[in-house]
């Protein structure tokens, strides 16, 4: 049997804690209300530390670089945006609204 609620309280703490918009770590436009976390070093190498990325961001990292690959910039230092493709989408989704959302190829 379920309980009831007597204390709402929590519930009404919680929406106003609101903390404003970080931005996205690979496009740098203001997050929206759907955020994926993104493991820059992937868990199957060792990576532990997430970033947020918006998800069209995290499904063109998915669609342009392996782990390996993921793991030689996190190592190097290179930003992802020195690939030419992605630093294409970066430039075309740069004017897009923050939840914009699009099917990756």
């Amino acid at each position: 049997m379920a309980r009831k609620i007597r204390d709402a309280s929590w519930l009404e703490n919680e929406s106003t804690d609101t903390e404003p918009p970080e931005p996205c770590w690979l496009c740098g436009r203001l997050l929206g209300e759907t955020v994926d976390r993104f493991h820059p070093i992937p868990k199957s190498r060792g990576g532990r530390d997430t970033v947020l990325v918006h998800p069209i961001c995290r499904e063109t990292i998915d669609a342009n670089f392996t782990a390996s690959e993921l793991v030689r910039h996190a190592e190097g230092g290179t930003p992802l945006t020195d690939n030419e493709t992605v630093a294409r989408f970066v430039k075309w989704v740069a004017k897009k609204p923050a939840d914009f959302h699009s099917a990756t190829k």
